[in-house]
């Protein structure tokens, strides 16, 4: 099955000459502050770089399952970076492990649609857009034109209560964009789970990888 999945992925992104999904995004650079430790931050602010995204490529101010992954440098296995991946979606038990359209980037949730095992506990990883944020239609032309914007992340529980964890602010426009891997690039400590879904997602980014020009 994994092979299957690793070849789709790698069509998809040869045919469209980028990744498989998510195929245009915008990268934005800025900070992550984080305000708790239930997840192996690192110990006071860090640079970091992100890119928004939508996950179909729909054109302009069109809804989209929206994306938003982020690089942390050095909070990684062996001081590589730690990737996040995150989705628009829901926020309820099963919602947050379903991708949702949005209309905005700032008036819904993102997931990691599956949780992190930390230890004996399962936790989810999401984010709001700061309380200030003004309200930005999906489109990325509309993230450039506000100059950035704010996250909230925060980690959802097994009974479905969320926590603040961390600030994230992005505010300059611009760079080139790594290649974000959520499966190769994660703390030590902090698996995916099931293992099953995992080893699904790992074959799904290689092929995505290897599909790109």
């Amino acid at each position: 099955m994994t092979g299957l999945v690793a070849a789709g992925f790698r069509g998809l992104a040869a045919v469209r000459r980028a990744r498989a999904f998510h195929p245009a995004g915008l990268v934005l650079r800025g900070e992550l502050r984080p305000v708790d430790d239930d997840l192996p931050w690192p110990a006071g602010p860090t640079a970091v770089v992100a890119r928004l995204s939508k996950g179909a490529g729909t054109p302009g101010r069109l809804p989209d399952a929206l994306g938003l992954a982020v690089r942390i440098p050095g909070a990684g296995r062996d001081g590589g970076p730690w990737d996040l991946t995150l989705t628009t979606s829901g926020r309820g038990h099963l919602g947050r492990m379903l991708p949702r359209p949005a209309a905005t980037w700032t008036g819904g949730a993102y997931s990691s649609l599956v949780p992190y095992r930390r230890a004996d506990r399962l936790i989810w990883l999401g984010a709001w857009a700061a309380a200030e944020s003004p309200r930005l239609d999906a489109s990325l032309e509309a993230v450039v034109a506000a100059g950035g914007l704010g996250f909230v992340l925060r980690t959802g529980r097994e009974d479905g209560r969320w926590c603040d964890s961390a600030e994230l602010t992005l505010s300059e426009v611009g760079g080139d964009a790594p290649a974000f891997d959520p499966m190769r690039h994660r703390p030590d400590g902090l698996e995916v789970a099931p293992e099953w879904l995992a080893a699904v997602r790992e074959r799904a980014y290689a092929g995505s990888r290897a599909g790109r020009p």
